[in-house]
């Protein structure tokens, strides 16, 4: 007996564990059906973004645009008789990896001759529609980036839109990346490293690689594919710096580690030709920086050192002493910091980790049956979730980062809420965000049994109702897929909360949901939210838990989505 009821436990808790990795799968399944669809629909889309139609109110006398540049992807604006107006580039695909509230942006900058910013305009964004709204709007954020140049120092901090805090900040990261801080590019000496030149210093230098330590440099190999060295640049960090008339741009050969610098050689320069010929001359001066390490160049303090100028070239070699000082601290910047080093955590991040802790607080303890303590949660959450913090899950939020990858780095807390959402149905039963995190489940529980008459379904009306937010939720999916335009967040409440970026829909689906609840307790919580929808369909609720319609449906649905993507 005892031996049969071991075993009968041993395979109702494999049941149990095959339709946890069942369901989890399930969402899985989800993320990359969608991402594939959205990212090649958006490589298809970015093929027609940069045409001289659409640059004619930067070059009026634009015809045609030459090809993009290996290393930046910058392309010339020509006219009708070749002739250079100035420079165009998009941050993508940079900054698809920057994502703001929901999703990455992609910009057009449009430079001058000389390589100066002289405009930013918005092409497409894949975040929230109703921040991406604030931020147009902001006249001042989009100036701030008049007049940079590649290399040039960037005051900060830079402004950012209020209510559109992450979305500005990501569209402003994606800027600042592609104007070459970070990835060697520059439009004065658009010129890559080239092998020759490399083996005039290293003569055992037989192929260049991408380096993956230093943006814009290049790994030496010998004949035999072994890494001997790494090349890089001065420029674009010293585009700006003009010796006697113009700015140089020296090559640093480093050694294989990309710590310490070996030999160095001018590649081109707009200084005057007579006293760049005395600098390269000088095989005093050539040799001096070799065998310093980064972290010493970076620090040199030249009048200690004893270090002077090439006579009869002094301000030409200072120049080239300080691009190469400058160059090294730049590289140093540049060093890959760990995943923890690379988050920045915000004053929400701390609010959303207390959050989550009241709710486990509240879901498994004897709290939550001790009313005003209830009550006092609920109040907090709306106060704070939704008036201050302002961040909710949504259809919208959730979507964008199944297409384009979660803002682990610029809003961490947000992201714990979201993975403590998610699974918190799949082992622990309980729908840990709809009944004790949502700003909104949280009001409508407020005001849940206000009134004295309440709204009685028959049983059959009940059953339709509640089968609206699967539906929305099919409808979501349906849309991403197929491509159809539609704004996820107006299907949802959410945005209401922060009412100065709120659309009208979304103001009305709050008030009419509100209301609905004053006679149905959690009325849009039961009929009409897709988000929570998606939870209850991952949700575990014990033993006598097995797939049902809506897992055979969602599996349906999935395999649709994909042969569609196919066919």
């Amino acid at each position: 007996m005892a031996f049969r009821q071991a075993k009968r436990m041993s395979l109702k808790n494999l049941r149990l564990h095959l339709l946890r990795l069942w369901r989890v799968g399930l969402l899985v399944a989800a993320v990359l059906v969608i991402r594939e669809v959205v990212q090649m629909r958006e490589r298809h889309e970015a093929a027609a973004v940069l045409t001289p139609e659409r640059l004619r109110d930067y070059f009026p006398k634009i015809r045609t645009l030459g090809a993009a540049n290996p290393g930046s992807g910058w392309r010339a604006a020509l006219d009708g008789e070749g002739e250079t107006l100035g420079y165009v580039c998009t941050t993508a695909p940079e900054s698809d990896r920057i994502i703001g509230y929901s999703g990455p942006t992609n910009c057009l900058l449009v430079f001058d001759v000389k390589g100066v910013l002289t405009g930013v305009r918005l092409l497409k964004s894949h975040d929230t529609s109703d921040h991406v709204a604030e931020v147009v709007a902001d006249r001042a954020f989009f100036a701030q980036f008049k007049n940079l140049e590649p290399g040039k120092p960037v005051k900060e901090p830079l402004h950012t839109v209020t209510g559109a805090t992450l979305t500005s900040a990501a569209i402003a990261q994606g800027v600042l990346e592609k104007l070459g801080r970070a990835k060697g590019a520059s439009l004065r000496f658009p010129e890559e490293i080239t092998l020759a030149e490399v083996q005039r210093l290293e003569p055992a230098a037989s192929k260049l690689q991408p380096s993956p330590k230093h943006a814009g440099g290049q790994e030496v190999l010998d004949a035999s594919g072994k890494c001997i060295a790494t090349a890089v640049r001065t420029s674009p960090v010293t585009d700006t710096l003009v010796g006697y008339k113009g700015p140089t741009d020296t090559l640093m050969l480093l050694d294989a580690s990309g710590r310490v610098l070996k030999r160095i050689a001018l590649r081109k320069s707009y200084d005057t030709k007579r006293y760049v010929a005395y600098v390269t001359g000088d095989d005093y001066f050539q040799n001096l920086f070799n065998e310093m390490t980064l972290e010493s160049l970076a620090e040199l303090d030249f009048k200690a050192a004893k270090i002077e100028g090439v006579s009869g070239a002094t301000e030409t070699s200072w120049s080239v002493a300080e691009g190469l000082k400058r160059r090294a601290k730049s590289l140093l910047e540049q060093e890959p910091a760990g995943w923890l080093r690379q988050m920045r955590w915000r004053w929400q991040d701390t609010g959303h980790v207390m959050v989550v802790l009241s709710a486990f607080l509240m879901a498994f303890t004897r709290l939550r049956g001790v009313s005003r303590v209830r009550h006092l949660h609920h109040v907090l959450l709306v106060v704070y979730g939704g008036f201050i913090a302002g961040e909710m899950l949504s259809q919208g939020l959730l979507t964008g980062w199944a297409a384009h990858g979660t803002p682990w780095r610029s809003a961490p807390g947000l992201l714990l809420l979201t993975v403590v959402a998610l699974l918190g149905p799949v082992f622990t039963g309980r729908q840990l965000y709809c009944h004790h995190i949502c700003p909104h489940g949280a009001l409508q529980q407020l005001l849940a049994r206000r009134m004295k008459w309440q709204w009685r379904l028959s049983s059959a009306l009940e059953r339709r109702l509640t089968q609206m937010p699967f539906l929305l939720l099919g409808f979501v999916f349906v849309c991403i897929i197929i491509g159809w335009a539609v704004d996820m967040n107006s299907l949802e409440p959410f945005d209401a909360y922060g009412f100065r970026v709120a659309g009208v829909t979304s103001l009305a689906i709050a008030v009419v949901g509100l209301i609905a609840s004053l006679f149905q307790p959690l009325a849009y919580c039961k009929y009409g939210c897709p988000t929570g929808a998606l939870f209850k369909l991952l949700r575990l609720t014990g033993d006598a838990d097995r797939p049902g319609v809506r897992d055979w449906m969602a599996a349906t649905l999935l395999m649709a989505g994909l042969l569609w993507h196919l066919f």
